[in-house]
C-alpha cells in the first residue's frame, strides 16, 4: 500500500534554503548547503557553479587555482607535500588539504613513499615528501634521483640491499636549491587552501552582510539622539525654575 503524502510532509520534502543577498536583497537558493560545502572544497568554486552562482564560482575557481598552481610552480612542485614524521612534521599540509583534490595527490605520495615500495606513487619530486638522513628508498628511485635531480649524487646513498640508504638531507637541497621560493611558493599555496574555506562557508551558508552591524549602529545612534533631548529638555526645566 502506498504511503500518503500529508501536505505537512510535501512541504518538507521541497524545503528550499534561502540565503539573501546584500547586494539587491535577493533569494539565493542554497539547494543542499552540505553538498555545495563539499564540491566546493572539492574544486574550489564548485558549490557555487552547483548553486547557480555562476559568477562566484568562475571567479572562485581561477583566483584560487591560479593562486595555487603559481605556489606550485615557484616552489617546483616540492612545497606541498605530506608528512607527519616527528622530524619533519609538515604542519602546513592543513592549510593545503582545503584545496581539495588538488593536495590529494601529496596525501598519495606520502603513503606510497613510506610503504612497502619505498618510492612514490607520481614522478620524483611531484608532491613528494623530502627524503630525511638514514630513510631507505628503492633502487629504482635512487637511480632516479642521480640521473635528475642535480644536487643529488650517488655518493648521497649507501647500499642496503635490497634497498638504498640516503645519507643527506633533501628539506636543506631545496632551500639551497629554490631560496626565497620556497617560502613564496609555500606562502601561495597555503593562501590558497585558506581563502577556500571561506568559499566553503560561503557555499555553506550564503553571502555574508553586515545587516546586523547597520541595525546596532542605527539603534545606539537613535539612544544618542535620545539622550540628548532628554539632556536638553532638563536643562530648560532647569532654566525655568531658576527664572522662577
Amino acid at each position: 500500500m502506498a504511503k500518503r503524502m500529508t501536505p505537512a510532509s510535501q512541504a518538507s520534502s521541497h524545503r528550499r534554503i534561502v540565503a539573501v543577498s546584500p547586494d539587491d536583497g535577493s533569494a539565493i537558493n542554497l539547494k543542499q548547503p552540505e553538498l555545495a560545502a563539499f564540491l566546493a572544497w572539492f574544486i574550489p568554486g564548485l558549490g557555487h557553479l552547483y548553486q547557480g552562482r555562476t559568477k562566484k564560482g568562475a571567479m572562485y575557481m581561477s583566483v584560487i587555482l591560479t593562486l595555487f598552481v603559481a605556489g606550485l610552480w615557484l616552489g617546483d612542485g616540492r612545497v606541498v607535500y605530506a608528512s607527519w614524521r616527528p622530524t619533519d612534521t609538515r604542519w602546513w599540509f592543513v592549510c593545503h588539504a582545503g584545496i581539495g583534490v588538488a593536495a590529494v595527490p601529496a596525501v598519495v605520495q606520502s603513503v606510497s613513499m613510506t610503504g612497502s615500495n619505498h618510492e612514490p606513487f607520481w614522478i620524483a619530486g611531484w608532491m613528494t615528501p623530502p627524503l630525511l638522513e638514514g630513510q631507505l628508498v628503492s633502487r629504482e628511485f635512487a637511480e632516479r634521483l642521480v640521473n635528475k635531480d642535480p644536487y643529488i649524487f650517488e655518493l648521497d646513498f649507501w647500499d642496503r640491499p635490497p634497498y638504498k640508504q640516503f645519507r643527506a638531507d633533501q628539506v636543506s637541497m631545496w632551500h639551497h636549491k629554490l631560496g626565497r621560493f620556497f617560502e613564496l611558493g609555500t606562502l601561495y599555496t597555503v593562501l590558497a587552501g585558506m581563502l577556500n574555506m571561506l568559499v566553503i562557508y560561503d557555499a555553506w551558508a550564503g553571502p555574508m552582510h553586515p545587516l546586523i552591524k547597520q541595525e546596532k549602529s542605527s539603534t545606539s545612534s537613535d539612544e544618542e539622539n535620545n539622550q540628548d533631548d532628554d539632556t536638553q529638555s532638563d536643562g530648560t526645566a532647569d532654566t525655568g525654575s531658576v527664572t522662577r
